[in-house]
């Protein structure tokens, strides 16, 4: 017989796994108004810098998971794929890397814009790729 935890217990829990969500979708609001500038370092405060990190925190907590799980199935889904073709490696790859490469941790610097957030990834391999990332 399996052991149910108590009803509040997990209403407690729904809530608060909601009530990141929540949070973490109003600071992507906030921090993606047109009046706000997080570009100037001088305009640089304390909590400032909190809140980026505390927003790059949130949104990790939310994106991460999703991201392993794109990760794992492209990863699998490219084995079928390889044995499938037999053995043809650019096809694999073809669905290796969108979902191998990319973002996996939010940080302060996507949020203020310096670094793009990549939930499909480019091969570091391709030189075009890399030095269009470089530039921009």
């Amino acid at each position: 017989m399996r052991k149910q935890s108590p009803k509040f217990l997990t209403d407690f829990m729904n809530q608060g796994v909601g009530g990141l969500v929540v949070c973490a979708f109003a600071l992507v609001v906030c921090l993606g108004l047109p009046g706000t500038s997080w570009a100037g370092e001088e305009d640089s405060s304390p909590s400032n810098e909190a809140a980026l990190g505390l927003g790059s925190g949130l949104l990790t907590f939310v994106y991460l998971p999703a991201k392993i799980v794109y990760a794992a199935l492209g990863g699998i889904v490219g084995g079928f794929t390889y044995a499938l073709t037999g053995g043809d490696m650019d096809t694999a790859q073809s669905v290796w890397e969108p979902s191998l490469y990319g973002t996996y941790v939010i940080t302060p610097d996507h949020l203020k814009g310096n670094e793009p957030v990549r939930f499909y990834g480019s091969s570091p391999y391709d030189d075009e790729a890399y030095l269009t990332e470089r530039v921009d």
